[in-house]
């Protein structure tokens, strides 16, 4: 049933495909690239969208692929919409083939499906798109999983570290993020930690934050924090503040606080203000998330600013606190030029010492546009 199902789907794509192919054509201009390759993209999304496994979605990408072709055909090789597309349809393949082992790509239907694949492909070589011709290289070797360097790394054998980099320069970064997530969200943590670090440690895959990301964000759910920190130890704050940007749509307020807390807290002992600023704002938005409560977000600055070696970093925490505890108080000593006075209150509430001159200098800061 859900075979006709399929086919009944596949039917009513190829259709859509080809009434996209004539509505996108004119005789003045040709075949629209831009027009036509973003309703593409969004036809293929909508039609593998329907599916929530590999087999009936990788005949959608099939499917896909055998219309490009004949559509590509009027595109010069080097459109960059042709580019964007093809690179999509190779991610989206190499997505689906993680859920794939060996035995299966070398059987039917996974099979017909695959050569039908390397068709297009060498179809489609003259655009030389880099993702493209990875994808077909993977398949040749019957899967993503396959490479015994690859093997040897997930298992955390020791390699000579030659053979290693050679293999990880072999694909572009982004095929081993998304084996990474796919480990991650398999629940193979041991896994995805060896391969987020062997990655990380690449002159080339190691300049891709997403391995850090990854390493770090293991070390800390496996309650790991002398290692984290280590591995923190060379991360300067702009680097920091990406990483848990970019962390945030995948993990709870809760992972997120305590990374950003250890970011902060190292940056703190070692009185390194770049970036200073952002970092402590992220760390009182995720903090007042955490926990709404002014009181444990006033203690938890204590007590971060306990670690503090640089009188400076103090300028950032008054800022959240005269916006977040007390915009009374803000308007009340700021605008009535009572500068010092609003600095020793937020010290005083802190526990944290300041001296006459950083009284001078914040105030500066405040009145050239900070705060005031």
């Amino acid at each position: 049933m859900a075979e006709e199902e399929s086919e009944f789907e596949l039917e009513g794509f190829k259709k859509e495909l080809e009434s996209l192919f004539v509505s996108c054509s004119s005789e003045e201009y040709g075949l629209q690239s831009k027009l036509y390759c973003v309703r593409f993209c969004k036809l293929v999304e909508v039609y593998s969208g329907r599916w929530q496994v590999p087999l009936p979605q990788l005949q959608v990408l099939q499917t896909a692929l055998c219309s490009f072709v004949q559509a590509s055909a009027c595109f010069p090789s080097d459109c960059e919409h042709v580019c964007y597309t093809l690179s999509s349809l190779a991610l989206s393949a190499f997505e689906l083939l993680l859920f794939l082992n060996r035995n299966k790509i070398l059987q039917d239907p996974l099979k017909k499906i695959l050569d039908s694949f390397q068709e297009c492909f060498s179809q489609l070589e003259r655009h030389q798109n880099i993702h493209l011709l990875q994808v077909g290289q993977i398949i040749r070797e019957k899967g993503p999983w396959t490479n015994p360097i690859l093997q040897a790394i997930l298992k955390d054998s020791q390699l000579p570290r030659d053979e290693v980099d050679r293999y990880l320069s072999s694909e572009v970064p982004v095929f081993f993020e998304l084996r990474v997530r796919y480990l991650l969200s398999s629940e193979m943590f041991t896994e995805a930690v060896v391969l987020a670090k062997t990655c990380s440690q690449h002159p080339v895959a190691g300049r891709h934050l997403f391995f850090r990301q990854a390493y770090l964000t293991c070390l800390l759910k496996a309650s790991l924090p002398r290692h984290m920190h280590e591995e923190m130890s060379d991360i300067d704050g702009k680097d920091a503040v990406d990483i848990v940007c970019n962390t945030e749509s995948e993990e709870s307020d809760e992972t997120l606080l305590a990374l950003c807390t250890a970011f902060l807290s190292q940056q703190l002992h070692r009185g390194d203000m770049y970036c200073m600023w952002d970092l402590v704002f992220i760390w009182s938005r995720l903090c007042l998330r955490v926990n709404p409560s002014k009181q444990a977000f006033l203690e938890e600055t204590h007590r971060l600013l306990l670690s503090a070696t640089n009188i400076r970093s103090i300028f950032s925490f008054i800022r959240v606190i005269l916006a977040e505890v007390s915009q009374e108080l803000l308007g009340l000593l700021i605008f009535t030029a009572e500068i010092p006075a609003a600095i020793f209150v937020c010290s005083d509430v802190m526990g944290v010492v300041v001296v006459e001159d950083d009284v001078k200098s914040f105030g500066l800061y405040l009145r050239s546009g900070g705060l005031a």
